[in-house]
């Protein structure tokens, strides 16, 4: 059972007033929710199966990006109107409160970069965390715990963002068969191997749970299109997930529809291969021309900093061009996965042909980590890496030309 947090005091009284419990109705800034009061839990619908699967959509983990929200309250009043075919359960809950009053990304700490057990475990027995975005870890990482205590099917998360730059919609995984499963019904591109350039994600944290998990990038922070792109995101999970009875709901193939009118690129599946890190200090500023899923080439200037240029270190597609003030991720570059390479991963780890990766060249078992290995770039190429991938191993660390690569655990039904 969870134990509801301490209440907020000397770190609010130093800041802002504690949100209420209720959104004030009639405010313009994002369909009807005054940012400065938007509550923790947005609404949540119970379905006509108590056993059947529930679906946190989880919005504005950044502050800058209330279009989820938006999206949320639509879906939730359309089917408050119209129950039709609910049969699961569907809870929304908002992310950084206090960057969203203030339409920043974050006020002190990404809200997305610190998710880990040991922070979390720590907050958990503070009695007053220091900083804001402790806090809400803390009042989001309860009211997560709290839909997990009482959901008798099983969960899924649906992470709603979206981004600076310009470019169409995708959804974003960290690879475990039963996450691939769910994302591979959104009709946008599907970017794999994200999660290992970023610690500290609340997607790995909930994925580490069991929490079926799928994240998606909606399109550009102020387009009125990402509203409709994630409120068409929520329809589709809701339907994937089993949360509507199957063909119930005309939104769903409206939804797939909008998604795929809109979203046609010809890379249906990509991995990461290079992120571009950032500190506040370096002057960045991106190319003022650029977009998600532009072909760029090796040697392309796509930056510049008090440095210099900052060119690509290779081809292959860009993806979430830095285009606000905070942020350390630069850009990414990613490269095409043929689809067919994700069913034969689906045989093979269901072979066990992990018990043969140290046979490979630069390869050996980690001495101290149980299903990890350490691969030794100097003799172990990209090709091993996209091994380890294939496998559903991950890259938990790095250091010079040795890495750690730890299996995912595709979790069971909840």
């Amino acid at each position: 059972m969870t134990t509801a947090p301490p209440t907020q005091s000397k770190l609010e009284s130093k800041a802002e007033p504690s949100p209420p419990d209720r959104p004030s109705a009639g405010s313009k800034e994002t369909g009807g929710i005054d940012l400065a009061r938007v509550p923790r839990e947005l609404g949540r619908l119970v379905g006509n199966d108590e056993t059947g699967p529930t679906l946190i959509c989880l919005a504005g983990l950044h502050g800058n990006e209330p279009a989820g929200l938006s999206a949320f309250v639509r879906v939730q009043e359309r089917l408050t109107s119209e129950p039709e075919g609910l049969q699961g359960h569907l809870v929304g809950l908002t992310g950084n409160r206090g960057a969203l009053a203030k339409n920043r990304r974050y006020l002190v700490h990404d809200l997305n970069r610190i998710w880990n057990r040991d922070r979390v475990a720590a907050l958990r027995s503070t009695p007053v965390p220091v900083e804001a975005e402790d806090q809400e870890l803390r009042e989001l990482d309860y009211a997560l715990q709290s839909v997990l205590d009482e959901a008798r099917g099983r969960v899924y998360l649906l992470d709603l963002h979206t981004t600076s730059g310009p470019g169409g919609a995708f959804a974003i995984l960290d690879d475990t068969l039963p996450n691939r499963e769910i994302a591979m019904d959104f009709p946008v591109p599907l970017v794999l191997g994200l999660e290992e350039e970023l610690g500290g994600t609340l997607a790995a944290y909930c994925t580490a749970l069991g929490i079926t998990v799928v994240g998606f990038e909606a399109g550009m922070h102020d387009d009125p299109l990402a509203v409709e792109q994630a409120e068409a995101a929520i329809w589709i999970a809701l339907d994937s997930c089993g949360a509507l009875q199957p063909g119930s709901r005309l939104e769903v193939e409206q939804a797939h529809e909008v998604l795929a009118a809109r979203n046609g690129v010809s890379s249906r599946i990509v991995e990461v291969r290079f992120r571009h890190h950032i500190d506040r200090q370096d002057g960045f500023e991106m190319r003022p021309d650029l977009s998600s899923f532009r072909p760029v080439e090796a040697g392309e200037v796509l930056a510049s900093s008090s440095s210099g240029p900052i060119t690509a270190p290779h081809s292959g597609l860009l993806l979430m061009p830095l285009y606000q003030d905070q942020g350390e991720d630069g850009f990414f570059i990613v490269s095409e996965v043929q689809p067919v390479w994700l069913s034969v991963s689906k045989v093979l780890r269901g072979l066990g042909m992990e018990k043969f990766l140290h046979l490979l060249p630069g390869v050996r078992r980690h001495p101290e980590l149980p299903g990890s290995f350490i691969v030794d770039r100097r003799y172990a190429r990209w090709l091993a890496r996209q091994m380890f991938h294939l496998l559903g191993f991950r890259r938990v660390g790095r250091q010079g030309r040795t890495l750690v690569m730890s299996r995912r655990k595709d979790q069971a039904a909840r």
